[in-house]
């Protein structure tokens, strides 16, 4: 079935052409030396951004989730339903139509107006945002955290997550469903997210779970666990996300990366509650993740982390074609949500980047583009004083490939086409030294 294939993209499948991004052979050990390097160097970095608040309708309750399709945000509620925007959460349109229940744990969009709801009664669909139908036959728990599209399977085509039933698969839109937890026990029933890949030839899919990450490579006949150093409250995973062999998630202590299916995790930002990850595609193929909760981060590579201000506890929020959307936590326990809803520019929050306000005349290594590319790509620099110059490339394991540039040049900016036609797919780095001790490296990703 290829009913829900470019909606897709933000919750299940991440664009094709990265499926060669991560391959098996990345030394681990040194890449996590890499990644904590990196990284410490940029924990200093605080982002300040101008948020506008925006207020949704006459709601009380706590917003619940957030979605979007190009410049259409819809909002739900634990309580008012469903709120919709096309004018930057200027003016609100309710949605809720004849929704049953408006206790609404997520919504997701489907190709047009459709839209998946999911209920603490179960799921319903509508494909003009104002006849809710409900779809729960067969489900033994109807408190449902996620309903969409799950594989190509013939009998699997979508997916019911339930908060304590577990995970229940379905032939048609409305099931009949039947449950797929062979793994999952206990806490594992308690689903939160559900990402991953189906290409036909291969798939991989990621649970997260209030007791952690589950795997299923068999259009979810079987789930195996992928906890191997995860403990506390590291397992409750709110955010996943599947790229090729790596694996990324955000838990309530933090968010890190693997590349073997959960045997080993690395560390990328330790000990922070992270509430979800928003993923941003870009026209040009790059993109930006979104690591938001009680702190909030941005990443253009799962690599490098740089904070961000926001107005509180970020609880949900999406990206549209320019703005990110956020809503925080209220901060108190009264039937009334008092927390707030916020809209920003995205170039705003990446231009207040201080490595985007750098002095003109200051030295600087610019993203390579394209990125991910195939065959070649453009490497620009800039020296701002007469300088001996280095450029060089380097593998994941930070290995020498080739030097591009090892000569004086006079100040000004500079091009270097790199010709990667007899590079392997996979991850490398660039770094710009000079004799008078300046130095950046950036990450580029080479598809075959």
């Amino acid at each position: 079935m290829v009913l829900l294939k470019p909606p897709i993209i933000r919750k299940f499948l991440f664009i094709r052409n990265v499926q060669n991004i991560i391959t098996n052979s990345l030394n681990l050990c040194l890449m996590k030396k890499l990644l904590l390097l990196i990284f410490s160097t940029l924990m200093a970095i605080v982002v300040y951004g101008q948020w506008t608040q925006i207020t949704v309708g006459n709601t009380t309750t706590e917003p619940t989730s957030m979605s979007s399709v190009v410049d259409s945000v819809v909002v739900s509620f634990a309580g008012d339903g469903i709120f919709k925007t096309e004018d930057l959460g200027n003016s609100w349109v309710d949605i809720s139509g004849n929704l049953a229940n408006k206790y609404v744990n997520e919504v997701l969009p489907g190709p047009g107006p459709m839209l998946f709801v999911s209920t603490n009664d179960g799921p319903y669909y509508t494909m003009d945002q104002s006849s809710y139908t409900l779809a729960s036959t067969g489900l033994d728990n109807t408190d449902v955290s996620f309903y969409y599209v799950g594989g190509d399977a013939n009998d699997k085509d979508f997916v019911v997550g339930t908060n304590g039933g577990g995970f229940y698969t379905g032939p048609e839109l409305d099931g009949p469903w039947s449950a797929a937890n062979n793994g999952l026990a206990n806490d594992a029933l308690n689903l939160n997210e559900l990402a991953g890949y189906d290409f036909g030839d291969s798939s991989r899919f990621i649970l997260g779970t209030n007791a952690g990450v589950f795997y299923s490579d068999d259009n979810f006949s079987n789930w195996t666990s992928g906890n191997n150093g995860l403990a506390g409250d590291q397992l409750i995973v709110t955010g996943v996300m599947q790229l090729s062999t790596l694996s990324f998630i955000t838990t309530h202590a933090g968010c890190y990366y693997s590349i073997d299916k959960g045997a080993n995790w690395v560390t990328l930002i330790a000990d922070e509650k992270f509430n979800l990850l928003v993923l941003k595609i870009n026209p040009d193929g790059t993109f930006t993740i979104f690591v938001l909760g009680e702190t909030s981060y941005l990443t253009t590579d799962i690599m490098n982390f740089t904070p961000i201000s926001t107005p509180g506890e970020v609880i949900c929020g999406t990206a549209t074609t320019d703005e990110l959307f956020i809503a925080t936590a209220s901060g108190k326990s009264n039937i009334n949500y008092n927390g707030g809803f916020y809209r920003q520019p995205i170039d705003w929050i990446i231009s207040g980047l201080p490595e985007n306000n750098l002095n003109s005349k200051s030295s600087s290594l610019e993203q390579n583009y394209p990125n991910p590319f195939n065959s070649s790509t453009t490497i620009s620099y800039t020296i701002n004083s007469s300088d001996f110059v280095h450029l060089k490339i380097l593998d994941y394991s930070g290995r020498e490939i080739t030097t591009l540039v090892n000569k004086f040049q006079q100040e000004g900016n500079y091009q270097v086409v790199l010709d990667a036609n007899d590079y392997p797919a996979g991850i490398y780095y660039y770094t710009l030294q000079t004799a008078n001790n300046f130095i950046e490296t950036k990450m580029m990703v080479i598809l075959k």
